[in-house]
């Protein structure tokens, strides 16, 4: 039997390097909030004018921090080998993704028999994530 496509949710983000990190933690604590299955206190977040769920989990929120200063890291213009090729709208720019997915485990079943447990992907969600440089009025990057 062939397994089907889990539902791919992509999100691209486009901002300046001061708020990209609130953001990105914003987006993923929305996420969770979704998707997270334990008992939870409903919080609240404000990044950048608006009201985003949070999940007040220690655990979670370690988690979410770690990846989102790595994400922000790779997106440090100094990691980005193709800076001084780029061109066009999007010049000035460094581009990264970051992936979320769910997994459940489901008996894997044979004919006869079943043969342990699998984990199965059942949503994915993926973070394009631009980095724009902000350009003084003379055209040049300001970092």
């Amino acid at each position: 039997m062939e397994q089907r496509r889990p539902p791919e949710y992509i999100l691209e983000v486009f901002a300046d390097p001061s708020s990209v990190k609130e953001i990105v933690k914003g987006i993923l604590h929305t996420i969770f909030f979704h998707r997270f299955f334990s008992n939870i206190t409903p919080r609240t977040h404000d990044i950048l004018d608006l009201t985003l769920p949070y999940i007040s989990d220690a655990e979670l929120e370690t988690l979410i921090d770690q990846r989102t200063s790595a994400l922000i890291q790779q997106l440090s213009p100094a990691n980005d080998p193709y800076a001084p090729y780029n061109s066009g709208p999007h010049r000035g720019s460094v581009r990264s993704e970051i992936a979320v997915q769910f997994f459940e485990k489901r008996r894997r079943k044979a004919w006869f028999s079943t043969k342990g447990e699998e984990e199965v992907c059942w949503e994915l969600w993926t973070l394009d994530v631009t980095l724009a440089t902000p350009k003084t009025e003379t055209g040049n990057a300001s970092f």
